[in-house]
């Protein structure tokens, strides 16, 4: 028996879970305390390479594991809230949109400016500059 499988016989609370870290990729059991992670959910799990960390999509949950096995078990290290994420990137997709928005009004403003600079009591007073669509002009 592997020493990283002698938690399982002291503590029934612990779960193997399997997951890939490509799609298509072998499965892989990992060991977990945590009793929230389900199929499709992203862990960060113990590897031997990316500063000892990396992610895998969680494919089964609850697995046998044969406790005779000479294969090392890694444990998950967290579950990654997917959902805070989603509203990060939510957040940062709505203020590059305003940044964008805004950038667009002050290039304007600012060509508007330059173009019509001594001219702008002129170009006020041109009929298309007033033209509002649906209104009639006399």
């Amino acid at each position: 028996m592997k020493q990283s499988l002698i938690v399982f016989l002291i503590n029934d609370t612990v779960r193997a879970i399997k997951g890939r870290y490509e799609d298509g990729g072998v499965e892989t059991v990992f060991k977990t305390l945590d009793q929230s992670i389900k199929v499709d959910d992203f862990a960060v799990v113990q590897s031997g390479t990316r500063h000892g960390m990396t992610v895998v999509k969680v494919t089964s949950v609850d697995v046998d594991i044969d406790l005779e096995s000479n294969v090392d078990v890694s444990w998950v290290v967290q579950k990654i809230d997917m959902a805070s994420f989603s509203v990060t990137l939510d957040q940062e997709a709505r203020a590059i949109s305003a940044v964008q928005a805004a950038e667009k009004a002050r290039k304007r403003d600012e060509l508007r400016k330059s173009l019509f600079a001594n001219h702008e009591t002129t170009i006020a007073a041109l009929e298309l500059a007033n033209h509002v669509e649906g209104e009639v002009t006399e």
